[in-house]
Parts: structure tokens; sequence; C-alpha cells
């Protein structure tokens, strides 16, 4: 016991070291690119910041990249932050969505052995490179002795003791490294990825969840989501059924209609689950969703689901409702009680909206959607 959390302060203290070394680097680059500035025109200062957050994007993604855990979550959740950060270094952030460095079967099979000590009377084979990685942990392809094919989804050994402190660490380490760059500061931020991690590493909550959405989605053959196997489920391992189609890049080369099934698809299932479900995906992730021939769409990753209260639910119903009916003067009061305001923490101006309302006014004008049903 005594030498495992030993390993595990070790661990802790390796990776602090990594993300201050990281902070180091990046604070030193960018300062550096301040000062060689001073003596530039605006366009070559802007030219030089540029690159500079690509560079040090690069550095970013690879450190978090290496962390996992809370470390790489991050990474993923402000790569889709394009309001807040650099386009730069959101542009190399998003390589954490697809490409996560892997961990070693042989360390991974620990929480399996762990966990399910008898899975090899279950399981006849299983693939000994993971079919994907992700932030806390890795899926591996199997067969069963029944003759089915799954996906076995397991955590990385002990992760869910060190995530935590790494986002206290990181959100230090974003401060120092962001902090002349942001309007506005990223406790918010930081809040929201803490409570979706704390639900992320109890794998047997996600069963819950997968089930919650087989039933919602039962009716509609066209939403497939892989039903779980419980028994190789555990808090840090879940099984489910293999069901693979096509990644969101591979999908780009279908035919155009085949394409446009899945984009209505896909916008009716992010609407349904927002204003009818009331709990929808929260994990910003593409690897979460894959496509079938005929408009089929495959729905994976259910351990972030995000719940939505009653009077943000109420916020969105007036908002698709003031839209449909031309109110758009009614927005701003409404934005408001969404909580929803501008970096400087003023409430949304009508321009804001006049803005909006002239890219999407014709959906709700041309498109008779029908929210509630």
């Amino acid at each position: 016991m005594i030498e495992e959390q030993e390993k595990l302060t070790t661990s802790a203290f390796g990776r602090i070291l990594k993300m201050g070394a990281l902070a180091g680097r990046v604070g030193f680059s960018l300062v550096g690119e301040k000062a060689l500035g001073l003596f530039l025109g605006e366009d070559s200062r802007e030219l030089r910041m540029a690159r500079a957050w690509a560079r040090n994007g690069e550095k970013i993604a690879e450190t978090l990249g290496r962390l996992k855990g809370g470390a790489m979550k991050i990474g993923q959740m402000l790569s889709i932050q394009e309001a807040l950060l650099p386009k730069e270094l959101t542009l190399v952030l998003k390589a954490l969505q697809r490409n996560a460095p892997t961990v070693a079967s042989s360390v991974m099979l620990q929480t399996l052995d762990g966990d399910i000590p008898h899975w090899r009377t279950l399981v006849a084979k299983l693939d000994d490179k993971p079919l994907a990685a992700a932030s806390i942990g890795q899926v591996y392809r199997a067969i069963l002795n029944d003759g089915r094919k799954v996906a076995i989804k397991i955590q990385y050994p002990g992760i869910d003791k060190v995530i935590f402190s790494d986002l206290k660490n990181l959100k230090r380490l974003f401060e120092l490294i962001l902090e002349s760059m942001l309007a506005a500061n990223l406790d918010h931020l930081f809040a929201e990825i803490e409570a979706r991690l704390s639900e992320e590493v109890d794998y047997r909550r996600e069963i819950l969840r997968i089930e919650e959405f087989r039933s919602f989605y039962a009716h509609r053959p066209e939403v497939i989501i892989a039903a779980p196997v419980p028994e190789l489920c555990s808090q840090r391992v879940l099984t489910s059924e293999l069901v693979q189609g096509l990644t969101i890049e591979e999908a780009r080369h279908a035919a155009q209609e085949e394409k446009n099934q899945w984009g209505r698809l896909l916008f009716r299932s992010l609407t349904e689950q927002l204003l009818v479900f009331r709990k929808i995906q929260s994990d910003p992730n593409p690897a979460n969703y894959a496509f079938l021939p005929g408009g089929k769409i495959i729905l994976y990753d259910f351990g972030s689901i995000k719940e939505l209260p009653d009077w943000l639910h109420r916020g969105y119903m007036n908002t698709v409702a003031a839209c449909r009916a031309g109110l758009f003067e009614e927005l701003p009061a409404i934005a408001a009680g969404m909580q929803v305001k501008l970096k400087t923490g003023e409430s949304v101006p009508q321009k804001h909206v006049d803005i909006f309302h002239e890219a999407l006014g014709p959906v709700f004008r041309d498109r008779p959607y029908r929210f509630n049903t």
C-alpha cells in the first residue's frame, strides 16, 4: 500500500513538473514575441504572434496528450473555445480530439484483471492494440465466447486519483499562459469540466445513461446506440456490442445526398436532446459520432451528459419561440435570463442578435421545424 502511494506521489509530482515546464516554455516564448513586436509594424506583429501561438499550441497539445485524464480533457474542451482563444491554438488542440497517444496494453490489462478477474472465461479473443484512445481510457476490440463482437473500454490505472489534481494545476497553468490573451476567466469552464469528469470516471453511471438514451431513441432505427454487456462491466470497465461506421473524415467522401441525410439527422438529434430529452452529450469530440449507409448515425460515449435545468431549458424554448414568431427584439432579454453575456460581462446587445438573425433567419423562416413532438 505504501509503495502504491509513493508511486502515485512521484507520478503526481512528475506531472506538476511537466506542467510547470510547459508554462515556462510557452510563457517565455510569448514574452519574447511581444518584445520583438515592439520594433515591428502591426501586420508583422500579428504574423509573429500567430506563428508563436501555432508553435506553442503544439507544445501544449503534446504535453496534454501525454498526461491524459483531466489534462487531455481540458485540451479537448479548449479546442472548441474559438471565441476565447487564438485560432492558431485551437487548430492545434483539435488534434487531441482524434490523435490521443496510446498506453501499453499490458498496463491497461491491470485494470481489467483488477475489476473483472474472470474476464478470460468470457472473452475468446482480445486485440493487442487499442481500437481507440481517449482522455481517461482506451477501447479494445474483442470477441466473446458466444461469437459476439464487442468493444471493451478500460480506464487508465489510477486515473481517478490524479485527474482532479490535474484540473487544479492546469487551471493555474492556463491562467499563466493565457491571462494576457483572455478577456474572461476560465472559472466556469473548469467547473464544468470537473463536474463532467466526476461522472466520466464512473462507468456504472455511464451504463445507466446508455440505457436512458437507448430508450429515448427506441422508436428511431436510424439512430444506433450499442447495447452494453453487463457481465463485462464495472466502475472502470465498460463493454458494449461493437458497432462501427464511417468517421466524420471518411463521411466527407460520401455522396452529397447521403451527407445531407446525415446532417439533417445530426441536427435533429441535437435539438431533440436539447429541447425534448433535456439531456445532451457534452463531450466535444467528433469521434463520438459515426455514419452508416442509408442515412443512419451511431452515437458513442455517454460518460459526459449535461442535464438541462428548468431555467436553461426554458431559455432555449423561449429562444426558439421568439425566432419562429419573428420577435428578435426579445432575444437580448432571453439571453440575460440564460446568463449569456459578452466577454466583458455586458448584456448581449441587439446588434449582435441582428447579425445572427441575418445568418440563421432562413432556418426558421423557410423550414417548418417542430420541436415539441
